[in-house]
């Protein structure tokens, strides 16, 4: 068990915070020095403590849940799930009959998406040169996210959607110079012998990867599915409408939203044909060449959270969205 997941009742808000944040599993177990289960916090428990004027160096004792839904170790999958829905909780303490702490399920593993026939590569071979002093001594997928790093994040939200053939493209003390993504596809070619996902490993999100693989089915003839974000801009003046040299409209400090890309490329096999050897060539660049030959390139909207971390304020950004749940 993560040693993250279970403290003391003596442990104050604040380490259970910490804990909360580095389990990534939104609560802690609470049990005492012999493993008797004591009780569970959840973030939730947490946040309401606090705004109840509850002092961080309060302890969990004080604001836990004393008596959470337990089960005996040898309850099967299928009773597990049932008794977590029924009763609407997301983890589900195991206990021994002496109520000594055995282990514990979480329902988004028990539940797991069944197997999607996809492969997925990660691309990892960034420098991070925004993110410095970080990345000088850590390679840019291993900095770390709510304590947790962002290869590892993004691999569990590719399980989740029942992906299991997953591979990780470095650059990290490489010798060759870097090839961006024609150099990952040409050396998987032969493996990839049906649609697959690209993805960047400094993507924080909780895109749907089964519904976007989906969406590209649908699509028929693409030969590449985009996933687009939305990135909002405030303009601080009043913009106006031209027509000529005569204004047609005015609108004052209009919000702008505009389709980015995402990082997250669903590909058809034939589109690696295109990718030239003995030069840089990337994603883009192979948007580009698909369109050029009026291939379809479909764009997939992803509504869901979606962060690409290049700089340090985004890194500080997705810490603090990790921390105030909104990654849940």
């Amino acid at each position: 068990m993560n040693p993250n997941m279970v403290m003391s009742p003596r442990a104050s808000l604040r380490e259970a915070l910490e804990a909360i944040t580095k389990n990534g599993r939104q609560a802690v177990l609470v049990a005492d020095a012999e493993g008797v289960l004591a009780g569970m916090v959840t973030d939730g428990d947490l946040r309401r403590a606090i705004l109840r004027g509850v002092p961080l160096d309060g302890v969990v004792a004080d604001i836990m849940n004393p008596a959470p839904v337990t089960a005996s170790p040898g309850l099967g999958r299928a009773a597990a799930v049932e008794l977590m829905l029924a009763r609407a909780i997301r983890h589900l303490p195991l206990v021994d009959t002496g109520r000594r702490l055995v282990d514990v399920l979480f329902l988004e593993e028990q539940i797991a998406a069944p197997p999607l026939p996809t492969p997925a590569v990660i691309m990892a071979g960034g420098e991070g040169r925004r993110l410095r002093p970080l990345t000088e001594s850590t390679p840019k997928p291993l900095v770390l996210v709510g304590g947790r790093p962002l290869v590892e994040i993004m691999i569990e939200r590719l399980r989740q959607s029942g992906i299991t053939d997953i591979t990780i493209a470095l650059h990290h003390k490489s010798e060759p110079p870097p090839w961006g993504t024609r150099g990952a596809l040409l050396l998987l070619r032969e493996r990839l012998r049906q649609p697959f996902f690209v993805v960047n490993a400094d993507v924080l999100t909780r895109c749907d990867f089964r519904a976007m693989w989906e969406f590209h089915r649908r699509q028929g003839r693409a030969a590449m599915t985009v996933g687009v974000s939305t990135h909002q801009v405030d303009i601080p003046y009043g913009e106006f409408t031209l027509h000529g040299e005569r204004v047609t409209r005015v609108e004052e400090k209009p919000r702008k939203e505009f389709p980015v890309n995402a990082g997250i490329y669903l590909l058809d096999p034939s589109a690696v044909e295109l990718i030239p050897a003995g030069e840089y060539f990337d994603a883009t660049d192979l948007i580009r060449t698909l369109l050029d030959r009026e291939r379809v390139v479909a764009a997939y909207l992803i509504r869901e959270y979606w962060l690409d971390i290049g700089r340090l304020a985004d890194l500080e950004k997705a810490n603090r969205d990790v921390a105030d749940g909104l990654f849940d």
